[in-house]
């Protein structure tokens, strides 16, 4: 995959531009124009968030915005706005409101308060959660199938409906949460042009008070792209290619979670050094190489450039040491 130049990483590493002044400089643009797209039509006119789930007919926190007047800080295909500056941008931003992510399938909704990430979840609980899990061996199934439908109406986990109620165990029943709305977001790693907006709403957060956030949300994400199974590199998969730290890659790359296969491949990168070249010297296969690989590219900690046609010499100093946190 080819690096963008320098112009346009620039572009990429700014914050995101409120959704009044992108408008205003794109002449042509309108609220219908965007209204009119398939993807966002995909997405639901009002929000129910903000009803608590054990009572759905109570009034929401808040007074419900018209529809049209949402306050969207930002918006765009991922194609452009790549998926995880949108989820840097929540945590720098310290925003609180929804990221809504429209693709193939239902919407995948993460919420957010104070720059950290709540849960991801959408209304199609057979997308959350196809398999049977062992946590509801002993519930009623009428119960996990009425906990289902809140889901479907509201967006609300059934498997946070059940711990409300006390059907399951409450913190098995919040890790599983983590766990399946990050398995669920994986799935957007690969999904082509996928329409992301942020709107920026309080409300929204109104009844999930008990659930606690994830503080940092490039771990957060670290997480999700450990759960794609089978990556899709943009512009294919060249094991020629050399992997160079971005501008900001290598701070970034110290601050995270790595595991210590991530590390090591990490440690790896020094200008010189094709992706099968690393691989060979830490005698990966190349699919796990692959897999390692995506992780990077998909934080932009890194970009791959074209193999040479002529060897360059690797530098006798590199970055053996392992970096980052560690788990």
């Amino acid at each position: 995959m080819e690096s963008s130049n320098s112009e346009e990483r620039d572009q990429i590493d700014q914050p995101p531009v409120p959704r009044q002044d992108e408008a205003a400089s794109e002449p042509g643009t309108s609220s219908e124009a965007f209204q009119s797209d398939e993807w966002w039509r995909a997405s639901a006119p009002e929000s129910d968030w903000a009803q608590p789930v054990s009572n759905p007919t109570t009034t929401e926190i808040g007074q419900r915005k018209e529809p049209g007047t949402a306050d969207v800080y930002f918006c765009g295909r991922t194609n452009l706005f790549p998926l995880d500056l949108a989820i840097r941008a929540i945590g720098k931003e310290n925003l609180t409101g929804l990221l809504r992510a429209c693709w193939d399938q239902e919407p995948i909704d993460v919420l957010a308060r104070d720059g950290e990430i709540v849960l991801a979840t959408t209304r199609d609980p057979e997308l959350y959660c196809p398999e049977t899990l062992p946590i509801l061996a002993n519930v009623d199934p009428e119960v996990v199938a009425n906990a289902r439908d809140q889901q479907k109406e509201s967006g609300t986990p059934f498997l946070l409906t059940l711990a409300r109620n006390e059907s399951i165990e409450r913190q098995p029943a919040l890790d599983l949460i983590r766990h399946q709305g990050q398995l669920l977001f994986s799935q957007l790693w690969s999904a082509p042009n996928v329409w992301i907006m942020f709107e920026k709403n309080a409300d929204v957060l109104g009844g999930f008070g008990d659930v606690t956030g994830d503080p940092d949300v490039d771990d957060w994400s670290l997480e999700t792209l450990r759960l794609v199974q089978n990556p899709e590199q943009p512009i294919g998969f060249d094991p020629a290619s050399i992997p160079s730290y971005t501008r900001e890659g290598f701070d970034r790359v110290q601050k995270l979670k790595l595991t210590s296969d991530e590390a090591q491949f990490g440690s790896q990168f020094n200008g010189a050094r094709s992706v099968q070249q690393i691989a060979k010297n830490l005698r990966l296969d190349l699919k796990s190489a692959r897999q390692l690989l995506f992780r990077f590219v998909a934080l932009e900690i890194v970009e791959c450039w074209p193999g040479s046609t002529t060897a360059k010499p690797e530098p006798k100093a590199g970055m053996g040491r392992l970096f980052g946190r560690g788990r």
